[in-house]
């Protein structure tokens, strides 16, 4: 049934949008596909006059894209970038990203161009746009690296313009290399990442002449840092940690662009066996949602101590529910949203105060990989 509950069951990618809590999401993109999946694209839906949680979306249409595992929105929203998480194009080992136009009016997606990384940049995970508009960042699972490229006025993306090759190993059987996983930008402009591989923090600087090493923070060994979020205020950087499903705190010096420490550390996973945690940070600060992808043990909020970046976890809903890919929020905090690859959907939650209501299929969807969102 449209909207319907999970169940009887008691069983976060940062948020959705930049605009203000008061503006509503219009349409949504949903990137699908990956390994094994025969159909893949980017799937819109028009929640023009609903709400983000408030019954089935609306489809509005789908265009081929191949493993669309990452979608950025530049800060007009005028164009959305997808990360193409492939391995080969046109006979090379590279991975490629795609710009496309969005319509105002209808929210349906034309490709501008697709854009090939550089040689052996497979596997490419996520993406980040600067906050010039200028040049859009891509960490680069397979090749260990990652690669700047600019953006022109008309939402097209350049030739590979810089790239930063990174070294390193951990521990872990995943860990026999670098594998940069996540790219996001302080308020600075500087690019904070990542590195699953070599179980490594960076803040890396952008100019003109590409990327740069402006610092490094090591993880524990065999966390796997997998995801990272700031905390609003920008001097709390939360670090979701693919291998031991923990959630890490650092302190962030904003004015300095460094990492100054590991502030504490706690293990997500409740019943021993999930593994995979996912994050979300809502968008006052206040509170931490966690999920996996590998295990049903539900969706946990935490509650977040400002001046120490301390970690409580305050509630559990929907356990038993389903496995979730990525887990964000609206930027108006009122909702959670979730995607399952193992489940085919899009599953939301309502928040109030911090409190998650029981989750509901928002719309079924085979393998979604990704999220953005269009509010202006």
């Amino acid at each position: 049934m449209a909207g319907s509950s999970l169940g009887a069951m008691s069983f976060g990618l940062p948020s959705l949008a930049r605009a203000s809590g008061g503006v509503a999401v219009r349409f949504v993109y949903v990137g699908f596909g990956g390994e094994g999946v025969k159909e893949e694209g980017i799937a819109v839906f028009d929640l023009r006059g609903r709400e983000v949680r408030g019954g089935r979306w609306r489809p509005a249409g789908v265009v081929a894209s191949a493993a669309p595992s990452s979608l950025t929105l530049d800060a007009s929203e005028r164009f959305l970038y997808a990360v193409n998480e492939v391995d080969e194009y046109e006979g090379l080992p590279s991975g490629t990203v795609e710009a496309y136009a969005i319509d105002a009016a209808d929210g349906s997606l034309k490709l501008v161009n697709r854009q090939r990384l550089s040689l052996s940049a497979t596997g490419p995970r996520h993406a980040a746009v600067s906050p010039d508009g200028r040049a859009l960042v891509v960490a680069v699972h397979g090749g260990g690296a990652y690669n700047v490229l600019p953006l022109r006025k008309d939402g097209s993306v350049g030739a590979v313009s810089g790239i930063l090759k990174e070294t390193g190993s951990g521990p872990h059987d995943k860990q026999r290399s670098a594998h940069p996983q996540m790219v996001v930008f302080d308020r600075a402009g500087r690019v904070v990442s990542a590195d699953l591989g070599s179980d490594r923090l960076s803040v890396l600087k952008l100019d003109a002449a590409g990327l740069s090493i402006a610092g490094r923070h090591a993880a524990q060994a065999g966390d796997g840092p997998r995801q990272i979020a700031f905390h609003p205020d920008g001097r709390l950087l939360f670090v979701a940690n693919e291998l031991d499903a923990s959630v890490a705190c650092y302190g962030y010096d904003a004015d300095a662009g460094r990492i100054v420490g590991r502030l504490g550390q706690v293990a997500t996973a409740r019943d021993g066996s999930s593994g995979g945690v996912v994050m979300a940070v809502d968008p006052a600060g206040d509170f931490l949602y966690t999920a996996h992808r590998r295990g049903s043990d539900g969706v946990s909020m935490w509650g977040i101590v400002r001046s120490t970046g301390a970690l409580q976890r305050l509630q559990v809903v929907d356990e038993g529910g389903p496995r979730l890919h990525e887990i964000t929020m609206t930027a108006d905090g009122k909702s959670l949203l979730g995607l399952s690859r193992t489940d085919g959907g899009v599953f939301g939650w309502r928040v109030a105060n911090g409190q998650i209501s029981r989750g509901v299929r928002l719309t079924s969807l085979a393998a979604p990989m990704s999220l953005a969102a269009k509010s202006l």
